[in-house]
């Protein structure tokens, strides 16, 4: 069976959803929205909560996680956009994008860690990543 192609260049509803846009221009869907993201739960044995476009997640040690795509960006210059929440009896979580060496088009690694620590990591509860770029 042969793969079809459907051409096009605004989507729309069929005008039974209300209170939102009817309409969405095919660009803003293929430059405007997130080809990946992903949230996790680092404590205990890390696992990936929900999900789009990832396959794996690895568990590099104490607050640091690599994150395996799916469907590989082109390059790896995406841009990654992260949220953490901290630990109880911890302030001041973050979030370190470890784009570079550890992190590839087809991977990424995020290393959390508490605010003013010095290469201290820190499992937390919940950590959200987003990425937007071209995929391959």
């Amino acid at each position: 069976m042969a793969n079809g192609t459907i051409a096009f260049d605004t989507l729309q509803t069929s005008g039974q959803i209300t209170g939102t846009a009817k309409s969405l221009d095919t660009d803003y869907v293929v430059n405007g929205s997130a080809k990946c993201w992903v949230t996790l739960n680092g404590t205990g044995t890390a696992a990936i909560l929900d999900s789009l476009n990832t396959s794996g997640l690895t568990d590099n040690g104490t607050g640091d996680y690599t994150v395996a795509i799916n469907n590989d960006f082109s390059t790896v210059n995406y841009s990654l956009t992260t949220g953490v929440k901290g630990v109880s009896g911890t302030s001041n979580a973050i979030a370190e994008i470890d784009i570079g060496t550890a992190s590839s088009a087809s991977s990424f690694k995020i290393d959390t860690m508490q605010a003013g620590a010095t290469q201290s990591g820190l499992d937390c509860p919940l950590l959200n990543c987003t990425l937007h770029g071209d995929l391959a």
